[in-house]
């Protein structure tokens, strides 16, 4: 369980609200890429479902913070957390009927809401849970960006993530805010360090300050420091890869704009590949600003695989999308549908994390993230046999195991289950742990 009922109680303020929301969770954990009516199961609980969602005491945040606490505990023990944030559209132009959408870019006439999210990823690269969730509807016509104050953008959000994602973090854990270009911009430079902030943000060829007067021609002049190799996520059609990528690196200030002064000072990193990637691939190439110290190719190359981590914050938008599918939730309003997605983004982290951990920390029992029931289960399925041993796997077996009953094979060159088989697989073990719980009978004391 990822939350007491005491912390549930005081985030609703009602017992009932309490229990029709860990049931809720259980049922969409159980059947992640099932719509609300077939994971609830029976229409009773469908409704109350539906009632859950339109209830005057629950937002987003309500669901999300006991969520949030439960990450921030996961981070004791962890000297460096990567706060990586990132913005996903949501699609719901096939559902008009639903109150509250607006224009989603693209084509005129697609309807939808945006969704920015921070997730906590150990630097190992493990995804630890949500640090914060936002989202927003665009009005049909929207002022120029110049008639706005900062707050009152579309793009303060990065910075408003930034300085909300780290409060109740523990003393003596490092939080390094990670980012693509769309991040990179003045303000949020000049605030985060003026704040203390650490940054690792990809930039745009941002002015700078001295002889140089783009970021670009001072990091092409760099020297070289080495290169470091990344795991390069799969995507559609393409496998998973690695990637040797070479780092240059300089100190660099930013020109602030007109009127302002002094611009922050930073250190800048030119990362790109030499050799042609995979046809259909573009090759990687990243202008990185970080106020992280990089003083040789050990810090640099440290810096470059703490970046390539973001891509955990797109696999999660990847899940909660594609996995749990909650582009096709119909519902009546766009409030409800905010709460639905922060019920299911719970859910997208839980099937990200298993992937990950796995890979990161191979040799942990598996009891980590599965129950007892759960891997008793599994070990009796995958071995044909009722007698299940004292000690639990760990959990890289258990998570292939869990990978073939959704359909993985094993094969050398498949390499590690990814998280389509797993969603598969887990789907497969909600029910037979339910059998296993069913049938096994209970303990006797002498």
């Amino acid at each position: 369980m990822l939350w007491s009922a005491r912390e549930l109680n005081a985030q609703f303020g009602d017992a009932r609200l309490t229990q029709r929301f860990m049931l809720l969770t259980e049922q969409l954990a159980e059947h992640p890429q099932s719509p609300i009516p077939e994971a609830c199961g029976e229409w009773k609980d469908t409704k109350a479902a539906y009632r859950f969602f339109d209830h005057a005491k629950v937002t987003p945040a309500k669901i999300l913070d006991p969520h949030r606490k439960a990450t921030i505990d996961r981070l004791q023990g962890h000297d460096v957390v990567l706060a990586t944030q990132d913005t996903t559209v949501l699609n719901f132009t096939a559902h008009q009927e639903t109150a509250g959408l607006g224009p989603i870019g693209g084509p005129e006439g697609l309807l939808g809401f945006f969704c920015h999210s921070c997730l906590a990823v150990s630097a190992q690269g493990v995804p630890l849970g949500l640090l914060g969730q936002k989202f927003w509807a665009r009005p049909a016509e929207r002022a120029g960006r110049e008639t706005k104050p900062l707050e009152e953008r579309e793009s303060y959000r990065w910075i408003e993530m930034m300085e909300d994602a780290v409060g109740g973090i523990p003393d003596g854990v490092r939080v390094v805010m990670v980012a693509d270009r769309e991040a990179g911009f003045y303000e949020l430079f000049s605030r985060g360090v003026s704040g203390g902030r650490d940054l690792l943000i990809r930039a745009q060829d941002k002015r700078l300050a001295g002889e140089m007067p783009y970021l670009s021609d001072a990091l092409f002049a760099a020297p070289l420091l080495g290169r470091q190799t990344v795991l390069v996520p799969k995507k559609p059609r393409l496998p998973e890869r690695q990637a040797t990528l070479a780092i240059h690196a300089a100190p660099v200030t930013l020109r602030p704009p007109q009127g302002r002064g002094p611009g922050p000072a930073l250190t800048g990193l030119w990362v790109y590949e030499e050799s042609d990637p995979p046809a259909g691939t573009a090759p990687i190439e990243w202008l990185l600003l970080t106020t992280l110290p990089v003083a040789d190719l050990g810090d640099a190359a440290r810096v470059v695989v703490w970046y390539s981590y973001r891509w955990r914050i797109e696999r999660f938008h990847h899940v909660l999308k594609s996995g749990c599918q909650v582009e096709k939730l119909q519902l009546e309003t766009e409030r409800r549908l905010e709460n639905a997605l922060a019920a299911y983004s719970i859910v997208a982290w839980r099937l990200l994390h298993l992937t990950y951990a796995a890979r990161e920390h191979p040799a942990q029992p598996c009891t980590s993230v599965l129950s007892n029931s759960e891997w008793k289960a599994l070990y009796a399925t995958i071995h044909k046999t009722t007698v299940v041993p004292d000690q639990p796997p760990d959990l890289s077996t258990a998570t292939r195991w869990i990978a073939r009953l959704g359909g993985f094979l094993g094969r050398r060159h498949d390499g590690e289950p990814g998280v389509r088989v797993l969603w598969r697989g887990m789907r497969t073990l909600v029910t037979i742990t339910q059998t296993w719980e069913l049938f096994r009978p209970p303990p006797t004391y002498g």
